[in-house]
């Protein structure tokens, strides 16, 4: 593998021609799409790589991707991180390492700027487990005939009415609900939500569902086409509103075959079909990278009531600072997190309940996507059982998931 010396940093104006080629190229993306993307999420959002002088190419734009920053839902509180997509490198420079020097020059500017954690969509797993990266939780695709859908009259003080969509404050709001009750939503920003709601650039149609006591969700449908009804996006934070989101979309039988959307492994619509007929069409891993491993843990709810101490030893090739022995004391929902000399009295371990797991694994474990008896069964965590034990009540909660691809 070549030694890579160029330059990491964000993209000037002269290369965004150059990056759109290589997005192009990796994801077949076009170029119209990408102009949206950035100026949604604005110019600052890309990074670029530049070649050293060891090919010939110095200065040269090799690679990029787009980061911003956000907050993930864990616990019940956000937690600060960033988003990275679109990592392209050039294909004729494959195999050199620019797209580990170009995670890693990400990885260590969002550090850098207050970020604890990281999360992407991967389209290889090699090279960002070796970055630290860990499988964080899912994103289904589900879908259904509307008629299997269909569970009787709506509720008798429900509604379902037009709203518009121009201004997701309203719906924003609702799904800050959602937010606090999940683990692994993102608190979109104004890119996030446009994608969201306009998945192919055209606005989609939203509706908000409610009750006597005001809205309790909301559904954004596209135009039906192919005789498939595609949802944009949904929240439902109510039986209600689950009930009145199930006769509108049944409501489509006469026009459409399939009804599909995004969602969790709990979705409710699942949950509630008085029928077999929805079905999982795809399912995706998001990973997570923790890059503040005190930040993430300290910023992070957990469950109410819960109190203990619990001993990690971590291991990070990228970032030392989050190598070695960290105490983890839980009390009242809060996280209080200090570093544990590895140098004791005697060569003594630390005393307690000791996990010992990579930066990698905890990320698992951190989103609660894998417990730690499925990460000791499979070699990537050890550590006895009253450790174990106290680990699983600590990241307890809802399965992480989100619908948000990027």
């Amino acid at each position: 593998m070549t030694v890579v010396t160029g330059g990491f940093g964000s993209l000037l104006p002269e290369e965004r021609a150059d990056a759109a080629t290589l997005v192009r190229q990796g994801f077949g993306i076009p170029r119209e799409y990408f102009d949206r993307s950035v100026e949604l999420f604005g110019p600052g959002v890309m990074r670029g790589l530049r070649a050293g002088p060891e090919t010939g190419r110095a200065g040269q734009l090799v690679a990029c991707a787009a980061v911003w920053p956000m907050d993930q839902w864990f616990g019940g509180r956000p937690v600060p991180s960033c988003g990275v997509a679109a990592v392209a490198v050039d294909p004729a420079e494959q195999g050199r390492g620019y797209g580990t020097a170009l995670m890693r020059g990400l990885l260590e500017e969002a550090r850098a700027g207050g970020a604890a954690l990281s999360v992407l969509y991967p389209a290889t797993l090699p090279v960002y487990t070796r970055l630290g990266f860990g499988r964080g939780g899912v994103s289904f695709d589900w879908s259904a005939p509307p008629a299997t859908l269909f569970v009787g009259p709506s509720p008798e003080d429900g509604w379902i009415r037009r709203t518009d969509a121009s201004d997701a404050s309203v719906l924003a709001a609702l799904r800050r609900s959602l937010l606090a009750t999940a683990n692994g939503l993102v608190e979109r920003n104004e890119g996030l939500w446009s994608f969201a709601l306009c998945p192919d650039g055209a606005p989609s149609d939203v509706y908000t569902l409610g009750g006597p006591g005001g809205p309790e969700g909301y559904v954004a449908v596209a135009p039906p086409a192919d005789r498939k009804l595609t949802v944009a996006d949904l929240c439902l934070l109510s039986p209600r509103a689950v009930r009145l989101a199930q006769g509108f979309l049944a409501g489509y039988r006469a026009q459409v075959d399939r009804v599909s959307w995004r969602g969790g492994p709990d979705d409710p619509l699942v949950l509630m079909a008085p029928d077999s007929g929805p079905r999982a069409d795809a399912r995706d891993e998001w990973l997570l990278r923790i890059l503040d491993l005190q930040r993430a843990l300290e910023t992070r709810g957990y469950p109410p009531g819960v109190a203990g101490e619990l001993t990690m030893d971590i291991s990070d090739a990228v970032f030392p600072e989050n190598s070695g022995n960290f105490r983890l004391r839980l009390s009242d929902g809060k996280a209080v997190v200090d570093r544990v000399s590895k140098r004791m009295s005697g060569g003594a371990k630390p005393a307690g309940a000791v996990l010992s797991l990579s930066i990698g694994a905890l990320a698992a474990l951190y989103s609660g996507h894998k417990g730690p008896h499925a990460l000791r069964q499979v070699g990537l965590l050890r550590g006895g059982e009253d450790a174990l034990a106290l680990a699983a009540l600590f990241f307890s909660g809802p399965a992480p998931w989100m619908p948000d691809r990027f």
